[in-house]
């Protein structure tokens, strides 16, 4: 694997071999899940709404809020304009209030940032109750298409909590304002953290400057345009293009309409890597809610996240702030090959999504052998190491670069070659291997868990989940490794 830029903390690039691969042999043919098609949302003109995706199963807590009920919070001062889907609601017209309506006698007018508030709180709460309408009702005519893209594609990839904040004071040129507006966004009922500026911090968020004009008594959005805000989570896939998008029971996989075809073969064997990762999930007690993959084009694999994947990569696993992830495949390149080998990469990368999701150490990529050696032990299940691809692919670097010393090789960087990835991947792969079947799976998951996991240097992580101290364990698997190849 390549190491991304520090502001990408992205993991798990699946790897494109320096040689070709040796012949692998078709997978059991698998009876296929029935595959869910998300409908296209309704036009504007044809005013009705979508249908709800699923409830959470783990519904966001809102504290002292009363359940069942939508909160709305417009803090003038803050500038928060804050959401949670009332999930028993049908989806009905959302009115957004108008900044021109007749107050009590006792009313303060409305400052331009509250009604600026005001216009947005109608506007996300349109947005979760699937209510495209009122999404659209404060955006000028020449954006709607953007908007609409935006809210058909978050709808159908099972967006279930969102919220608008506005951040900072509004720049004024007479009554127009421009503005920052983050849009949090969390999907298929994954706890949603509270807004952070930071975008490196809370829920993921898309960061824009929008332009608000006065017009008929209220503020309309009539432009869009780049924060200046570094986020590494821009442009995500469902921004700016409309999407495919298919829904199975555990997986699901969108991708450019042009990708359609593409996106019914994918499902189903991301639904049987899926419930190998699951097995894993719940183990490490980082069960997924659900596992979401992109099919990028080579329009989206340039763009799509700023395209920052390693020039090797094949595909790639992006955490969202620990709040879930995305797996990005590569298609000309990743799909190429048979259903086994297109079902290998995608376990690969839902493996990073059950060790890496969530975790509390933030400086992983210096166990980058471990984070590869465990997603490679999970994608290629259930083979073992001396009888997967890895196997001819460590025979093939050592013939060239000499024979390994240590399983904890370094880090890879932007300059690293075909030839020093292969090695790392193999190489973790086998190590991984020879720890299970050394020490037992349960105590290798244990010692992943405390590197990966929780920031536990590999020498203590040893100590306790191995017993053994890990330049024992390393001496051990060097001379393993010898043996199997």
């Amino acid at each position: 694997m390549d190491e991304t830029p520090e502001s990408m903390p992205s993991s798990g690039p699946s790897p494109e071999p320096p040689f070709p691969p040796a012949a692998l042999p078709s997978a059991e043919p698998q009876e296929e899940p029935a595959a869910e098609s998300a409908e296209e949302p309704p036009t504007e003109s044809q005013a009705q709404s979508p249908e709800e995706p699923p409830a959470p199963s783990s519904p966001r807590k809102t504290s002292a809020l009363v359940a069942g009920l939508t909160a709305v919070v417009l803090a003038a001062s803050a500038g928060a304009v804050v959401f949670w889907p009332d999930r028993q609601e049908p989806a009905t017209a959302t009115p957004v209030a108008s900044a021109s309506a007749s107050p009590s006698v006792s009313a303060t007018p409305l400052t331009p940032l509250q009604q600026a508030e005001v216009a947005l709180a109608g506007q996300v709460q349109a947005l979760l109750k699937g209510d495209e309408a009122g999404w659209l009702a404060p955006v000028d005519a020449k954006l709607r298409s953007r908007y609409r893209t935006i809210f058909q594609n978050l709808r159908a990839l099972e967006l279930t909590s969102a919220d608008l904040t506005i951040e900072g004071q509004p720049k004024m040129t007479g009554a127009v304002m421009k503005i920052r507006v983050d849009l949090n966004y969390c999907f298929s009922g994954v706890e949603c953290p509270a807004h952070r500026s930071d975008p490196l911090a809370g829920a993921p968020m898309m960061i824009n400057t929008l332009t608000l004009t006065p017009r008929d008594g209220s503020y309309v959005i009539t432009g869009m345009g780049a924060s200046g805000v570094e986020n590494y989570l821009q442009p995500a896939p469902w921004e700016s293009a409309p999407l495919a998008v298919v829904r199975g029971q555990r997986v699901i996989v969108a991708g450019p309409k042009s990708q359609a075809q593409n996106i019914s073969r994918v499902l189903p064997l991301a639904e049987k890597a899926a419930a190998v990762a699951d097995r894993y999930g719940t183990r490490l007690r980082n069960e997924q809610q659900k596992y979401r993959i992109y099919l990028a084009d080579a329009k989206g694999w340039k763009s799509w996240y700023d395209g920052r994947a390693p020039n090797w990569s094949v595909a790639y696993h992006l955490p969202l702030n620990g709040i879930g992830s995305d797996i990005v495949i590569k298609v000309s390149e990743a799909l190429s090959g048979t259903d086994r080998q297109v079902t290998e990469i995608i376990q690969h990368e839902m493996g990073h999504a059950v060790t890496l999701n969530g975790n509390r150490n933030w400086d992983d990529e210096d166990d980058l052998w471990l984070i590869e050696g465990v997603a490679e032990y999970i994608g290629y299940q259930p083979s073992k190491p001396q009888n997967s691809y890895s196997r001819d692919a460590l025979r093939y670097v050592q013939s060239r670069k000499g024979a390994i010393k240590t399983i904890a090789l370094p880090r890879l960087n932007a300059k690293s070659d075909d030839l020093t990835v292969t090695r790392l991947y193999a190489t973790g792969h086998f190590a991984v291997g020879c720890i299970a079947e050394k020490f037992g799976e349960e105590k290798m998951f244990n010692f992943v868990s405390l590197v990966l996991r929780e920031g536990v240097q590999p020498d203590v992580a040893s100590q306790v989940a191995l017993d053994k101290p890990f330049k024992t364990v390393d001496k051990a698997c060097v001379s393993w490794i010898k043996q199997k190849l």
